[in-house]
């Protein structure tokens, strides 16, 4: 009798191998620009990554943004051609990152693996002001049919050398406290920590880390540590992202603030849930090194 042999899936090693050009590109954002005008802003993230590795270039997404399809019509309107996207990894499981999810993975039209955490279709509910559902919408099984390979892990993987999902990140700070989620575990409403938060870490040539964080549920100093501990590199040149210090309170404003000039950024691009009063704060502590980004915006390295 012939045995037929498993198919082996070969997770590459986090590695400190770096990227010799980095792209990233903001599909979707809650702002406006003005640079821009035919884009469509709207409450949530989604960017597209692209590299340059030994003359190699690859292409992924971090999160696909709110429904239906605001991402999809962004990139076409400045010309980029979502088929050729590789990767995906989401940020966590609420519906302004993977509402769009279905429509991308439709309009892809080729299999791909897509990193999350373990966590990220559990229950999700907030008050607005009535408690409302704030999850992803559909199951894994959609996602599959749509071509979508779901990878569900805590541990950090390697999406290509060089760059790593930061897996599930762990919570040190005693500030950086997550509060307004819920979720259901045992038939109770309880407090959601957002255990399925991760982020990105790029490891690019003579710059050093770029961070891309989706909404830093768990706090963007312990994201930062989690970036030196997962790839032994201490050097962070930028951050990307939504920060969630919209609604911190001054002391961890301020906390947070003064942990990221002990780290000696060069860039710090803030947006999505950052907030107003954050964005100043760290405008006026970072001057330069602050630029805040909107939809359609790209920064390369």
């Amino acid at each position: 009798m012939n045995l037929i042999k498993p198919k082996v899936v070969r997770i590459l090693k986090p590695t400190k191998a770096s990227i010799e050009k980095l792209k990233v590109t903001v599909l979707v954002e809650d702002s406006v620009n003005v640079k821009k005008p035919n884009l469509i802003p709207k409450h949530g993230l989604s960017l597209l990554v692209e590299t340059k590795l030994a003359g190699v270039d690859s292409r992924f997404l971090m999160d696909a943004g709110p429904g239906p399809d605001i991402a999809l019509r962004n990139a076409g309107m400045i010309d980029i051609d979502m088929k050729k996207i590789d990767s995906m990894m989401l940020s966590h499981g609420h519906y302004d990152h993977t509402g769009a999810l279905l429509q991308v993975l439709k309009h892809i039209d080729h299999s791909i693996p897509i990193i999350a955490h373990p966590n990220v279709f559990s229950p999700k509910f907030a008050y607005k002001p009535a408690l409302t559902s704030i999850g992803i919408e559909f199951d894994q099984p959609a996602i599959k049919a749509a071509g979508g390979e779901l990878l569900l892990t805590r541990d950090s993987i390697a999406l290509l050398n060089g760059v790593l999902s930061s897996g599930e990140i762990l919570r040190k700070t005693y500030f950086e406290n997550t509060k307004g989620f819920w979720t259901v575990e045992c038939n109770n409403l309880i407090d959601d920590t957002v255990s399925d938060d991760q982020a990105l870490f790029i490891n690019v040539r003579n710059k050093g880390l770029v961070i891309l964080t989706g909404c830093a549920h768990s706090g963007i100093i312990n994201t930062v540590r989690q970036a030196k501990r997962v790839t032994g590199i201490e050097n962070v040149y930028a951050i990307i992202g939504g920060f969630h210090l919209e609604q911190a309170n001054d002391e961890r404003l301020q906390k947070s603030i003064k942990e990221l000039k002990e780290i000696y950024l060069k860039r710090i691009y803030p947006c999505h849930c950052t907030g107003k009063k954050a964005i100043s704060q760290l405008t006026k502590s970072f001057g330069d090194f602050c630029i805040p980004i909107n939809t359609g915006d790209s920064i390369e390295f």
